[in-house]
């Protein structure tokens, strides 16, 4: 089968690299653009989001305190509808630019690995299980897409989100903005532990994957044999063994998944609660307006 030149015309072997992130950087090769747009895009819809929330602070602020015209009611009115406009078609804009991205590297990226493969020689193929194979080229390959289209986005929409709402928050208040802060050190700090973990765990759990494709891959394209041989119940051992063994290791990445993110997720939920506990007492004693304390728990 002859692969379009123009799915690899980027010489995919220039991505290898001991550095991963330069890696992965290489390998958007042709979608650096898309991929800026993408980020772009998303801190526009951030920005519009916390805009919002400044909107809000406003209206609560004056028209709760003074009397305006119905004009400047209607002006704020559709101030709120353009920016949710804004958010919404910039959030789009976002999603679509990084699955461009993500789609497109990894088509290339599957043309690559399938022309490759087609020319490596015999001795290669008779060394190395099928199913090692079609793990690489098939959940390796879907990781990675995945990563481009939500994960890579989604730290950028994280950093992003936080610039935004640290700076506003801290022009409201200087002891809100530090409080609202306080576990990220925390955080981050268990989640480098959590992630170096994980990583290994996962690595296992995806070689051990492709043992049991490969058993499953041998048996059934080479079933008339085992039946003639009457391996049936060799070959169905072998394989319980195998799929335990997958068993016990995806146990193993879901246990630590389960204890990572409730706990990382109480945490930061008993800061919020802290914050707004905090802010609530600010509000009451004048330190902050009302408008300032709906405004920080959007933001928080």
């Amino acid at each position: 089968m002859n692969i379009n030149i123009s799915n690899v015309e980027y010489d995919l072997k220039n991505v290898i690299t001991p550095k991963k992130i330069q890696g992965l950087w290489r390998l958007m090769h042709g979608y650096h653009w898309k991929y800026l747009g993408s980020v772009l895009s998303l801190g526009i819809s951030a920005g519009a989001k916390t805009t919002t929330y400044l909107l809000l602070k406003y209206f609560v602020d004056t028209f709760f305190v003074t009397e305006h015209s119905s004009t400047n009611l209607l002006t704020i009115a559709l101030g709120f509808i353009g920016l949710a406009v804004l958010e919404g078609g910039f959030a789009f804009l976002s999603g679509r630019l990084a699955a461009e991205t993500a789609e497109g590297s990894t088509r290339r990226l599957r043309n690559f690995i399938y022309d490759h493969i087609q020319h490596l020689n015999f001795s290669y193929h008779d060394k190395t299980q099928t199913g090692e194979l079609i793990q690489r080229s098939t959940s390796d390959v879907d990781a990675i897409r995945k990563f481009f289209a939500d994960q890579a986005i989604g730290i950028g929409r994280i950093i992003i989100l936080f610039i935004i709402n640290f700076t506003m928050i801290l022009s409201i208040n200087t002891k809100l903005a530090f409080l609202s802060i306080i576990v990220i050190p925390i955080i981050v700090f268990t989640s480098f532990l959590f992630f170096k973990q994980v990583s290994k765990k996962y690595e296992a759990y995806q070689e051990q994957d492709a043992v049991v494709s490969t058993n499953l891959q041998e048996n059934l394209s080479g079933v008339r044999v085992v039946k003639a041989f009457a391996r049936q119940p060799y070959e169905i051992e072998k394989f319980e063994k195998e799929n335990w063994k997958k068993y016990t290791l995806g146990k193993k990445l879901n246990l630590m998944h389960s204890l990572f993110w409730p706990i990382s997720d109480i945490v930061c939920g008993a800061q919020m609660v802290g914050g707004y506990y905090v802010a609530a007492l600010f509000a009451i004693n004048g330190t902050i307006s009302v408008g300032s304390f709906l405004a920080y728990s959007g933001m928080l």
